[in-house]
């Protein structure tokens, strides 16, 4: 019985570490770009209005920035295939880094991403620099970042997520159901959400209240976040948000 158990878990771990595909979203970006900012969506999740307000309100943040451009990375329906999202992501991730690191212009990217999206940023970023002879400053905004990687590790988006950026702030809640979300990241500046008061009316799954809290507390300061550095908010530190803004 050991031995079935342990072949099961074994065929589950390799299948889940396969990706779906590695779709190379087309992001139509002008000439001359040097601030990108990139919104990642996570698992069948696609089509939430969230994300639609964020992408509009982000554009809108940086429509007076010079050379700066908000692109919807939608690796959807490849997505969708929940236990196999997280190694396409990555996959995603890489093709598209090593897209970006053929723009000579860009200086700042910055990275958005929800749940299982949350693999996405650091293969983007490690793609990117090896690829690039002039690296931009990549900053990483993970929302209730999905960790499980494969079948069997619980915690590596704990251990792993936003190692590879300048800067990476996540934004997660405690509470929710979402498996391997409500852990601290290591690799990251954390805020806590968990208890703010603005929940008090949210009425979707608490998954999706870091993207809300992001959307209504958060989106105009991208800008300024993707410039904090490690000196004032510190890795691996977790502060909570109970009200006041970090």
């Amino acid at each position: 019985m050991a031995l079935v158990l342990a072949s099961i878990v074994g065929g589950l771990e390799i299948w889940t570490r396969q990706p779906v595909g590695s779709p190379v979203p087309d992001l139509d970006l002008p000439a001359g770009l040097q601030t990108l900012v990139l919104v990642i969506h996570g698992s069948a999740d696609a089509d939430n209005p969230l994300l639609a307000e964020i992408v509009t309100g982000l554009a809108t943040r940086y429509r007076d920035v010079p050379g700066a451009a908000v692109r919807y990375v939608r690796w959807a329906p490849e997505s969708d295939e929940r236990l196999r999202a997280a190694a396409t992501a990555r996959a995603v991730g890489r093709q598209l880094g090593a897209t970006l690191a053929g723009i000579g212009s860009l200086r700042e990217l910055h990275l958005v991403a929800h749940s299982s999206g949350a693999f996405m940023p650091d293969a983007i970023c490690a793609a990117y620099r090896q690829g690039s002879a002039r690296p931009a400053r990549i900053a990483m905004t993970l929302l209730d970042p999905f960790q499980i990687r494969g079948f069997v590790d619980w915690t590596y988006g704990a251990r792993e997520h936003g190692g590879c950026a300048d800067f990476a702030l996540a934004v997660i809640n405690t509470d929710d159901p979402a498996p391997a979300t409500n852990r601290p990241l290591a690799n990251a500046f954390n805020l806590d959400v968990t208890t703010h008061p603005g929940r008090a009316t949210f009425d979707r799954n608490g998954h999706y209240w870091p993207l809300q809290y992001y959307r209504d507390y958060l989106l105009e300061r991208q800008p300024e976040i993707a410039l904090w550095t490690y000196a004032d908010h510190p890795e691996g530190a977790l502060q909570s948000a109970p009200g006041d803004q970090p």
